[in-house]
């Protein structure tokens, strides 16, 4: 017999144009446990690979049996996901950088405070889906809480951070008791084989969970981490890589070319950007020609020498 289904949206406020701002949670209950898990995808709008992640994991359980309940909220921030950009295109704000939010602020901290209290903090463990972006592409988790849920989702980089990102989800479901974990995961250009791997990770962690039958990923491989090295370009212009997209979660020896920064308009080349390492574990790469501004969020790599 399939879980009990339910579809319901949390109320946020009204907006300007009159139509309501709401979260959709999918609700899958199911008796002999009173265990609550959660799924979160598009915080950030321009992750889109997490909102098809979630519609096919949301798919699956429909016809799935359930010991417990299990929430996934689809998108986060739809307006966002909309203009496929990582902040509000209402007031220029990046949600998981203003949480615990406010029911007072404005429209992204209060979509964070109505996230964090009726969602979040409903739960007893949270996985909060996230990928690369616009340009590149990525796949580790982050050790928060539950060292062992995060191994579940089965990708072979974990990231135990020494610090956390301000106005994290994460810090304050830490704060609510609840168990936590990051699962980064594909990127903007999605691939097919991206998005097979979120749902069998998401699937995972829900069975490693015991709210679905079934055998967690386990894998005799993973490395962690303490510290990634990002490594972004001084300069904007035309990107061109220099590592083809089969390097990502694989060590490159060397300080070999990451990517060479080009005028669009005199076309010289302005920069030449080398990783960092010895042995360096590519855990997020941009695969593709594209623009890059400077700074630009590009090149995550982990010292393989370094490893736990």
């Amino acid at each position: 017999m399939s879980a009990k289904y339910t579809y319901e949206e949390l109320d946020v406020c009204y907006m300007a144009n009159g139509d309501k701002y709401t979260i959709p949670i999918h609700k899958f209950e199911g008796p002999g446990s009173d265990k609550v898990v959660g799924v979160g995808a598009g915080i950030h709008g321009d992750e889109i690979i997490g909102v098809e992640i979630a519609r096919r994991v949301v798919e699956f359980l429909k016809t799935q049996e359930v010991h417990g309940t299990i929430k996934i909220c689809s998108v986060a921030h739809s307006l966002a996901f909309e203009q496929v950009d990582r902040n509000s295109p209402i007031d220029g704000l990046n949600l998981n950088r203003v949480f615990p939010g406010s029911p007072n602020g404005f429209l992204t901290e209060r979509i964070a405070n109505t996230y964090l209290e009726d969602f979040v903090g409903t739960l007893d463990a949270y996985l909060d889906v996230h990928s690369g972006g616009r340009e590149p592409i990525v796949e580790y988790c982050y050790i928060l809480n539950d060292e062992a849920m995060s191994r579940s989702f089965g990708s072979k980089l974990l990231y135990r951070p020494t610090e956390d990102y301000p106005g994290n989800v994460n810090n304050f479901a830490r704060e609510k008791g609840v168990r936590t974990m990051v699962a980064e995961i594909g990127g903007l250009a999605v691939r097919e084989r991206d998005v097979q791997r979120g749902v069998d990770g998401v699937l995972s962690v829900l069975r490693h969970e015991g709210v679905i039958d079934g055998e967690e990923i386990r894998r005799d491989d993973q490395v962690v981490c303490g510290y990634i090295a990002h490594v972004d370009p001084h300069e904007g212009g035309l990107m061109v890589p220099g590592l083809d997209i089969s390097k990502l979660g694989e060590i490159v020896e060397g300080h070999v070319t990451l990517a060479k920064i080009y005028n669009p308009k005199t076309l010289e080349l302005l920069e030449e950007i080398k990783a960092p390492y010895e042995r360096n574990f590519m855990i997020l790469l941009r695969p593709t020609v594209n623009r890059a501004f400077p700074g630009d969020f590009s090149f995550m790599i982990a010292d393989a020498d370094a490893f736990e």
